[in-house]
């Protein structure tokens, strides 16, 4: 049987979400080294506006909306109890559905309004955290975690680790390219949903001590 080592996962997680609410406390009380990290990454992202670029990263940010999300989870959970595969369609499920609703507690609780300048597409909610960055990582991270327990070729392991980080990466920066969210929204997202999947795969899949 394949197991996952979580003496990896444990402390992954817990240094995941202490730096999660590191960015979550420095965003409510307005801290000077959030306001840096936004200020450059925005100045990083946003520097060149292209056609082209746009309509890439309008693409992108759809393979992590709410829609996306639920249609995606919800075809590898039938996938999963069609095929038995029981623990992946819980894990992923878990993942993406823990995620959403953390995401949306914490979204009320600090409640940071979206930036306003130069926004390229609608969005409305609060901005922090990313709710595009949760889902990238929970459903696009589970699904890595999967490939690289049971994939038996490596290179569908390595095939599928190009693709699967590539998506994690552009989706956070697609939604400061598009102006709805700040680096900082997209950063405290990966986090989270870095410690959302690592805990579902903690508690269901097989794992060894």
């Amino acid at each position: 049987m394949v197991i996952l080592n979580k003496r990896l996962t444990i402390p992954i997680s817990g240094i995941a979400i202490l730096l999660f609410a590191f960015f979550a406390w420095g965003v409510t009380q307005h801290a000077t080294w959030i306001s840096d990290i936004d200020r450059t990454g925005i100045a990083w992202i946003r520097g060149d506006f292209t056609p082209g670029k746009t309509a890439f990263l309008t693409g992108i940010t759809l393979l992590a909306q709410p829609a996306t999300g639920v249609t995606l989870t919800a075809l590898f959970v039938v996938w999963a109890v069609i095929t038995k595969r029981l623990r992946m369609g819980a894990f992923v499920g878990f993942s993406v559905v823990a995620g959403a609703g953390l995401m949306w507690i914490i979204k009320n609780i600090v409640q940071r309004p979206r930036p306003t300048a130069n926004r390229l597409i609608t969005e409305h909610g609060y901005s922090f955290p990313s709710g595009h960055s949760i889902n990238a990582m929970a459903f696009y991270g589970a699904l890595l975690v999967l490939i690289w327990l049971y994939a038996r070729k490596q290179w569908v392991k390595g095939v599928a680790t190009i693709v699967l980080v590539a998506v994690i990466i552009l989706i956070p920066i697609s939604r400061v390219y598009l102006g709805v969210h700040y680096p900082s929204d997209v950063l405290a997202g990966l986090l989270l949903g870095l410690a959302t999947m690592l805990t579902a795969a903690t508690i269901i899949l097989p794992k060894k001590a």
